[in-house]
């Protein structure tokens, strides 16, 4: 039975039910450590935290960053903070005032994706588009999710397929950290920084390859849905440059079939090193 998950999405980002919703689906699923890791904000933190107590599973603090990787284009990056022990970013400034400039940019970036569907002959209602993101962190799922609210297409997939993917009609791009930058952030943070989902990269090798040359510290290689073959690479990739592994299920419930929270399977050996890895850093930050 899986152990942890370390890639979670609630309302406070892209997800469709609460911080609390989501630890408390976790540890039914058998989870001993979660990782709230909303897009650009640590809004959800304290309730998620909260939540675990009540349900005796830990929770920590997380995000997931994406930074602009060059010839990668974009990657997503995920911050963990184990010595964060409530909703307040007052231990990590640096982080609290990224994560402020990424959410602006974001706010940005949504009105020019609305525009651009508006040309296109597909309207739909900014102040939906803001309801759906709960007023947090603003992403090409809620336009999705407006799309389909509009009656332009049937799914959330289909507004991604036809007009939201990269390089899409109505895609806008984002004005990101470099991959160092996002691991320096973290890092002065008191933070441990894994590559996500590298699987769902075109190179998946080079990207790993260029994260650990930048100071990361993990490559997520349990992902939700991959093939015993994805994963082999990945944790062939992991050892070749000296990275540990994580895993998570990336939960947002926007699409059917998704895995739960804390069911992707993570073998024992991978969750003891991560725990004595957040230890350490726990460790640290009280010395």
């Amino acid at each position: 039975m899986p152990r942890l998950d370390l890639h979670t999405h609630s309302v406070c980002s892209d997800g469709v039910m609460s911080p609390t919703w989501v630890v408390e689906r976790a540890a039914a699923n058998g989870a001993e450590l979660v990782a709230l890791t909303d897009h650009d904000t640590l809004a959800g933190v304290g309730e998620a935290i909260e939540a675990g107590r009540a349900c005796q599973t830990r929770v920590i603090a997380g995000v997931e960053l994406g930074v602009d990787a060059n010839e990668f284009g974009e990657l997503h990056v995920l911050g963990y903070f184990p010595a964060v022990a409530d909703s307040s970013d007052a231990g990590i400034p640096e982080v609290a005032r990224q994560l402020s400039s990424y959410r602006d940019g974001r706010d940005s970036r949504a009105r020019l994706m609305i525009e651009r569907l508006a040309e296109l002959g597909y309207p739909i209602d900014a102040t939906l588009v803001k309801t759906f993101s709960d007023d947090e962190s603003i992403g090409r799922p809620h336009v999705a999710r407006a799309l389909v609210a509009a009656g332009h297409v049937a799914s959330v997939q289909e507004a991604f397929d036809r007009f939201l993917h990269d390089g899409g009609p109505a895609y806008v791009a984002r004005n990101l950290l470099s991959l160092k930058s996002s691991v320096q952030l973290i890092h002065g943070a008191g933070g441990f920084a894994s590559l996500a989902h590298p699987s769902r990269c075109a190179e998946p090798a080079a990207a790993i390859s260029a994260f650990a040359a930048v100071g990361g510290d993990a490559v997520e290689v349990y992902y939700r849905n991959d093939d015993r073959e994805t994963i082999a690479r990945g944790e062939q990739q992991a050892r070749r440059h000296g990275l540990l592994m994580t895993g998570g299920s990336d939960w947002h419930g926007l699409h059917e079939g998704e895995c739960e929270p804390a069911t992707v399977p993570v073998p024992d050996e991978v969750v003891d090193r991560l725990l004595a890895a957040f230890a350490a850093l726990e460790a640290e930050a009280v010395g």
